[in-house]
């Protein structure tokens, strides 16, 4: 394998960022570099694709090896490639032509996966389950702050779960001078979001929670004109799936209650729905001994889709440094480091030879 391929495609990902739910033309550029490789065998999955690589003699388990290709979505309702899911995407491909003729022992699957930023890409994709027999699937994120290449995991939760909230309270409007002849949401509005902290304080669970304000909105901009409708913005975190259901339960109760309080109608929407990234132990210690990875000893508070995978299949998700220099993700500065290319493809063939 030439490595100054796998850097060429990751610069042409890069040229062309797509949303989630919109690759199309990177799902076109990740086809057309693995047409044609061989022993490999291109097929839909989902939104996405996978690349099967079959050995008829092999009879060690199969493994799926994933990356995600989708961009980050801009506020201007562009994309860009601030996450390095173009990076991913290249890395894997660099694994599979760098077992081209080797003899493995086993069926490999390389599974390209859009729309993780959203949370929607993993349900589609856990068609290659029901198509192909994969005994263990692994996944990797890159890690701004790590060392260049250090690999890092853990048993249990990898990352955490998470889900967007968003809470709509109406009342009635009424003219600013008499307020007491309409209903405001103000004083629920404002009770619920002090009392948040306390909901979320990890200690009522069985491990972390968080509730962070997003955004809130309350009324419009007519000052002869009380407020009457409002709009709080949350998202949740929490180390355990079943602590995250219990903090947006508790969340919706009291929201519910303050409502009914204050004579509001009430209402809730959930988005952007990631469940926890429970590694299986022994292929979590599998990537630490194969790849010299270090153990987390906490979870990755962010969330990765790559969860819902696990939910089916034993596996794990790892970490992989970036360099400690490098910016943060999902900022105007971060960049997947090229340099990273070669270590991300050897950690997957090394897992794939193990």
């Amino acid at each position: 394998m030439e490595l100054a391929e796998v850097r060429a495609l990751r610069q042409t990902l890069h040229g062309c960022p797509e949303r989630s739910g919109q690759e199309e033309r990177t799902r076109a550029v990740l086809m057309e570099f693995l047409a044609g490789r061989a022993g490999l065998e291109l097929y839909p999955c989902g939104a996405g694709f996978y690349a099967a690589r079959r050995e008829p003699a092999g009879d060690r388990p199969s493994i799926a090896l994933r990356a995600d290709y989708d961009a980050l979505a801009l506020p201007g309702g562009g994309a860009a490639h601030l996450c390095g899911h173009d990076g991913h995407a290249a890395a894997l491909c660099g694994a599979a032509l760098s077992v081209e003729g080797e003899t493995l022992g086993r069926d490999v699957f390389f599974l390209f996966q859009p729309a993780e930023e959203t949370g929607a890409g993993a349900l589609g994709c856990r068609e290659l389950f029901a198509r192909e027999r994969v005994d263990q699937i692994y996944g990797a994120h890159n890690l701004p702050g790590v060392p260049l290449g250090q690999v890092v995991t853990r048993a249990g939760t990898f990352a955490c779960a998470s889900q967007g909230v968003i809470l709509s309270f109406l009342g009635r409007p009424t003219h600013a001078a008499y307020p007491e002849h309409g209903l405001s949401p103000a004083q629920g509005v404002g009770r619920l979001l002090c009392a948040l902290p306390e909901l979320a304080r990890p200690d009522r669970y069985g491990g972390m929670t968080l509730c962070t304000v997003i955004g809130a909105e309350m009324g419009g901009r007519s000052f002869g004109t009380a407020a009457a409708q409002a709009e709080v913005r949350l998202t949740l975190r929490a180390e355990r799936d079943q602590d995250l259901e219990a903090l947006f339960e508790a969340i919706l109760q009291l929201a519910g209650s303050l409502a009914q309080e204050y004579g509001l109608a009430f209402g809730h929407r959930v988005q952007d729905v990631f469940p926890a990234t429970v590694n299986h132990a022994g292929c979590a210690r599998r990537v630490l001994e194969l790849c010299g990875g270090r153990e987390l000893k906490t979870p990755m508070r962010w969330s990765e889709d790559f969860g819902h995978y696990l939910r089916g299949c034993p596996g794990a998700f790892f970490g992989i440094g970036a360099g400690e220099d490098c910016p943060p993700l999902h900022t105007g500065e971060y960049q997947y480091p090229d340099a990273l290319l070669g270590p991300a493809v050897a950690a997957f063939r090394t897992i794939l030879r193990g």
